[in-house]
């Protein structure tokens, strides 16, 4: 059933597969996913798909080598796990339509109905929320380890940066928060930030010169010679005599 709209989840934004993508081809999955909201995916040739995404048959077929490889689709153009993902509890219709049965039920037997998590409306946040805390708990019973796409995001992004150092001082970042109020739940997003945040000191060769170089409020011995022997007059040696009348002969 065609619907309005689809569920669009927020880790698109740092989802490690998403973002390695172009912008241009991050457009076109999002296509892909409005055309498949609509259920006229299915029924288009690639032809017709080519048109919807404003491609060429090439373009067409770089764009659907990549998406298989990425195992956003399969070979016949159907998005893989939407039915895991556009799941019905979306509908509110339905959590509304048993919150008032239920209600009803309470009223019926003269009892007053108080909000509990087992009659309240489940909301949509509510929703994000439970799976978030799955998600996290899930996550976090695991050792910490650097993803591989994290390490290859992190070394195109800040080439200047050692980042086996960065993920090692990342790994004390993870044990130490785990379970602490406020903690945030998106873990590679903390990385993007840890990443892009991550100061290189840089070495100014100047102040290790003025570090360990001594300094002295004596004149240089050099210098001073120098200063004296400009002071200093003399007659001229047999040597520089005759070269000087020399000049004179030839004037």
């Amino acid at each position: 059933m065609a619907n309005p709209w689809f569920r669009l989840y927020s880790e698109f934004a740092h989802d490690p597969k998403i973002q390695m993508l172009s912008e241009a081809m991050q457009r076109r999955y999002v296509m892909l996913l409005c055309l498949r909201c609509s259920e006229v995916l299915e029924t288009l040739h690639e032809t017709e798909i080519a048109f919807q995404l404003r491609l060429s048959a090439q373009e067409l077929d770089d764009t659907k080598q990549l998406f298989i490889n990425k195992k956003f689709i399969d070979k016949q153009w159907n998005l893989l796990n939407w039915d895991k993902r556009q799941f019905v509890s979306d509908s509110s219709t339905m959590r509304v339509a048993r919150h008032r049965e239920k209600k009803k039920q309470v009223s019926n037997n003269d009892e007053t109905l108080q909000e509990h998590p087992s009659n309240a409306i489940d909301t949509e946040a509510d929703t994000d929320k439970k799976q978030n805390k799955r998600k996290l708990g899930s996550r976090l019973a695991q050792d910490w380890v650097l993803l591989k796409p994290w390490g290859e995001w992190a070394q195109q992004e800040r080439p200047d940066l050692d980042v086996r150092k960065v993920a090692d001082q990342f790994k004390d970042y993870w044990i130490a928060q785990p379970g602490q109020k406020g903690v945030k739940l998106d873990w590679e997003a903390t990385w993007r930030n840890w990443v892009r945040n991550t100061k290189v000191e840089k070495v100014n060769y100047a102040d290790i010169v003025r570090v360990t170089v001594a300094p002295s409020n004596l004149p240089d011995p050099a210098l001073e010679k120098i200063k004296q022997d400009e002071k200093v007059t003399r007659p001229p040696t047999p040597e520089e005599r005759a070269i000087l009348n020399a000049y004179r002969r030839k004037a």
